[in-house]
């Protein structure tokens, strides 16, 4: 899938600044920068303003559509939003949208693997992750020894409790930080992102990233390279959590064909 295209800027309404070129799909912004372009820029504007970064799969998609009012506008307040989808890009290359594939868990390992190079900012970074548990730090810090962490743990039930979501919300706009991790599943993460820039913090970059620090500490094992370009990367991860994952992609990500089907058709009936 990697191949549909060499050009992911061509032929395909643009939106957002120049520097951050967005294109919309199934009412979604995606943004048209590379990887290697994501890691560039947050780097270079992790002060202020504050801004959060998402990475849309599938089951986000469904997911904002189901709740449209709640959280569409948090999808399109995001400063970045990249596909982390390969049906995703399928899809929109079908409607002649070319998404470059920007998943959360290759972009936090860019991001880290740049932040601790040689050619990092001679200042530092400071990261905050929110999610995961304490002890991956030890992994993290072995991987990345130039690198200041602090890992702050997540109480279950972020998704159905807006209170507890406040409750972590507020302990990231305490801390000191310059690019927070938030890895507590959709749409929990997302929702926090946007209630620490309503709380009022002034700088610094937040990325929506689910597992993808999980992947980087050996706490979960991601699936080969392989099978992610064949597409069935989530069929790895099934099988490695059957009980928590069947929902998600056996019955609601899969309710994305229906809603592009839908909005094709209303689109060919239009027009």
């Amino acid at each position: 899938m990697n191949q549909i295209s060499s050009n992911p800027r061509a032929a395909q309404p643009v939106i957002g600044s120049p520097d951050t070129p967005h294109t919309e799909f199934l009412s979604l912004p995606f943004c048209l920068l590379s990887q290697r372009e994501a890691v560039r820029l947050i780097i270079a504007r992790c002060g202020a303003p504050y801004r959060y970064v998402v990475t849309p799969n599938a089951y986000h998609v469904v997911k904002a559509h189901d709740e449209p009012t709640h959280l569409l506008p948090v999808y399109r307040a995001a400063w970045l939003s990249f596909c982390d989808s390969r049906i995703l890009r399928v899809l929109a290359w079908l409607e002649g949208r070319l998404l470059p594939l920007v998943t959360g868990s290759d972009l936090v390992a860019a991001l880290l693997s740049a932040l601790n190079g040689s050619n990092a900012p001679s200042d530092g970074r400071r990261l905050l992750i929110v999610g995961p548990r304490a002890e991956i730090a030890t992994a993290l810090r072995v991987a990345y020894p130039k690198l200041e962490f602090e890992i702050l743990p997540a109480p279950r039930g972020l998704a159905v409790d807006a209170e507890l979501r406040l409750a972590v919300a507020r302990a990231c706009v305490d801390r000191s930080w310059d690019i927070l991790l938030l890895c507590v599943g959709c749409p929990a993460q997302e929702l926090i992102a946007r209630q620490i820039g309503e709380l009022g913090h002034s700088g610094g970059v937040a990325l929506c990233v689910g597992a993808a620090v999980d992947f980087l500490s050996g706490a979960r094992l991601r699936a080969p390279r392989w099978l992610q370009k064949l597409s069935l990367e989530w069929a790895y991860r099934l099988a490695q959590e059957p009980r928590r994952l069947w929902r998600r992609y056996l019955l609601d990500s899969p309710k994305v064909l229906g809603i592009f089907i839908a909005k094709y058709s209303a689109r060919a009936t239009r027009g």
